[in-house]
């Protein structure tokens, strides 16, 4: 830097200094909110907002509007609007002042929100009982409010309905209900109970429709079906009933003691239906198998011995063709190899 030498260095260095103050002119407009939030009761929050008009630079009164006619109470440079003077989902709110010819505005919008309107809700009731079953009717029940269950008793003696699972011991089941509470009636709605959990020794405990069953190797004592088979006796139906039995001792179908067909095989090995019964044989004791009825057009072999038979036949031979034996009603022939008739016995 130079050393200040002359007149003009020592006037310049030497002068006050002075600054011009700043002249920016500014008018803000502040909310304390931005919505009223509107619940499904209609209430708002907050009840009203407050605009504060902030001056910069400048003084004076500022006027303020507001759009759709909505209506404004003020206190100084200060505008309150309320809910209930709000006239539809957004307002514009303004703030303006005049300042030495010029126009200053500002403004804030606010808005409605509103809740959706709640729907129905999901509600569970649990009941203990030591009932093999509870009832299914009625098929439905109101309860008012969103906190209440179905009365004691419902559905079955004994059943007091809560909202969580209670406790139950051995030979105790826990039914559970489904309801629906809507709040525009303020009612839920319950539907009949069913069996959510039970506690038993052992499956024979308990009786059920079990409806399709898809299973893999099942061992089972009886299976028994049908009105003539209500029990597990190995016995046909003395109520007059069909059905099925079946059991180690064996496998009974339909009623020998009514019309019809009827099948049996027993695990001894007899066997029987209707014009055929096999008694089976032993050490020394061969098998008997009895048969009446038509035996139409029969073919095959037979092997063993005929004892006692007697019957109608027509053509009997020991053989097709070649060397074979014929016998019926018109006699005996006998054939040699080459297919000869060579005996002749009978009629012809």
């Amino acid at each position: 830097m130079s050393a200040i030498v002359g007149e003009r260095d020592r006037l310049i260095m030497n002068t006050v200094p002075r600054f011009a103050p700043a002249n920016d002119r500014v008018l803000l407009l502040a909310a304390t909110a931005q919505a009223f939030k509107v619940a499904a009761t209609t209430i708002a929050a907050p009840a009203s907002i407050d605009f504060t008009a902030g001056l910069v630079n400048m003084q004076g009164q500022v006027a303020f509007t507001a759009s759709n006619a909505s209506v404004l109470t003020r206190v100084g440079n200060v505008a309150t609007l309320a809910y209930a003077g709000m006239v539809g989902d957004s307002v514009t709110v303004t703030a303006s002042i005049v300042a030495d010819g010029l126009t200053y505005t500002a403004s804030q919008t606010v808005s409605k929100i509103f809740d959706g309107v709640t729907g129905n809700s999901a509600r569970i009731c649990y009941s203990k009982t030591s009932l093999l079953s509870l009832a299914s009717a009625p098929a439905t029940l109101s309860t008012q409010g969103a906190t209440s269950y179905p009365p004691i008793d419902t559905w079955g003696a004994g059943t007091v309905w809560e909202g969580s699972p209670p406790l139950f011991g051995a030979g105790e089941s826990l039914y559970r209900s489904d309801g629906v509470f809507n709040p525009a009636s303020g009612t839920t709605k319950w539907s009949a109970p069913y069996l959510n959990a039970l506690k038993v020794g052992q499956l024979s405990a308990i009786s059920a429709d079990l409806g399709k069953v898809t299973a893999g190797d099942i061992y089972s004592a009886t299976l028994h079906g049908g009105a003539g088979y209500p029990t597990n006796n190995y016995s046909w139906p003395s109520n007059g009933g069909s059905g099925f039995h079946l059991s180690s001792q064996g496998l009974l179908i339909g009623n020998i003691n009514v019309p019809g067909g009827f099948f049996q095989l027993s695990s001894t090995g007899y066997f029987e239906m209707p014009g055929l019964t096999v008694t089976p044989g032993g050490a020394e004791v061969a098998p008997i198998a009895r048969f009446s009825g038509e035996l139409v057009a029969a073919k095959g072999s037979f092997r063993g011995e005929l004892v006692a038979a007697t019957g109608t036949f027509g053509l009997i031979r020991s053989a097709t063709s070649g060397q074979r034996t014929e016998y019926d009603s018109n006699g005996i022939r006998i054939y040699n190899a080459a297919g000869n008739l060579i005996v002749r016995l009978g009629v012809w």
